[in-house]
């Protein structure tokens, strides 16, 4: 004889062992109903939280891939000096065709920086590297996954893995960012933006590249924590007063 009322709770958590022998016709249930509780793409919510990852790891790739982090003064041509991590650019004197008594200021960049000029360039760039990197390998991992049927690892859901990676990466952006004015003493940067120092700018100012980095690391953050709350509402507590309603839900779900 069954209980008068059969409660799941917390089914996709129990092995059959755990199961008497007369509730054997639930474990097939509790597979059902642990897919449906997976699944990542089931809700709007989580449709958003999709979208919005996927829209801010492109914002940091533009980001680190375009050199307008800090803007400086424009050479003698009119063209904006701008310094970023991927090309090496730099402004020099170079004489005026006809007139080899005159000089003019001329920004230009030479390819891919190659020449890392110092230990905490390097710590920056790696530091942002790896953050943004991470971003754009769990996006993919999120494409991967809408089609699986089970979405566990560690015996946690995917909603809360992704939302652990997700902060991890956008803090480690964060630090990038924050460790970035600790480089504006050395010559990449004094070359254009002249008097600056630590934490202080001299003649240039922060590009849209910087600011998309920290609204992006910031968007990623508070993401993560949307993420790992969409997995708290998985579980429930489903009541039936008979075998024949476990069917009629099996059917339905």
């Amino acid at each position: 004889m069954l209980p008068s009322k059969i409660k799941i709770l917390n089914i996709r958590r129990m092995s059959t062992k755990q199961l008497e022998p007369q509730y054997s016709r639930i474990d097939s249930l509790s597979t059902i109903v642990s897919s449906k509780a997976m699944l990542p793409y089931r809700t709007w919510k989580s449709v958003l939280w999709f979208l919005l990852t996927y829209i801010l790891t492109i914002g940091l790739l533009v980001s680190a891939c375009t050199n307008y982090w800090l803007i400086g003064p424009e050479d003698g041509a009119g063209n904006p000096a701008h310094v970023g991590f991927v090309q090496d650019c730099s402004v020099t004197n170079k004489s005026v065709e006809g007139s080899p008594d005159t000089t003019q200021l001329v920004f230009r960049c030479n390819g891919i920086r190659t020449n890392f000029q110092s230990l905490m360039l390097i710590i920056v760039t790696a530091t942002l590297g790896v953050g943004i990197l991470s971003l754009f390998f769990l996006t993919i991992l999120m494409l991967v996954y809408c089609f699986c049927d089970q979405l566990t690892a560690c015996g946690r859901s995917f909603h809360t893995l992704a939302g652990i990676w997700q902060a991890t990466s956008s803090v480690l952006v964060l630090i990038g960012v924050f460790l970035f004015p600790l480089c504006w003493e050395q010559d990449w940067v004094t070359n254009i933006c002249k008097t600056s120092s630590v934490y202080h700018l001299g003649d240039c100012v922060p590009g849209y590249s910087l600011y998309l980095a920290i609204a992006c690391s910031v968007l990623g953050y508070f993401l993560a924590g949307f993420s790992t709350s969409l997995d708290k509402k998985s579980f429930e507590i489903t009541e039936f007063a008979s075998m024949e309603s476990l069917d009629t839900y099996k059917q339905r779900i």
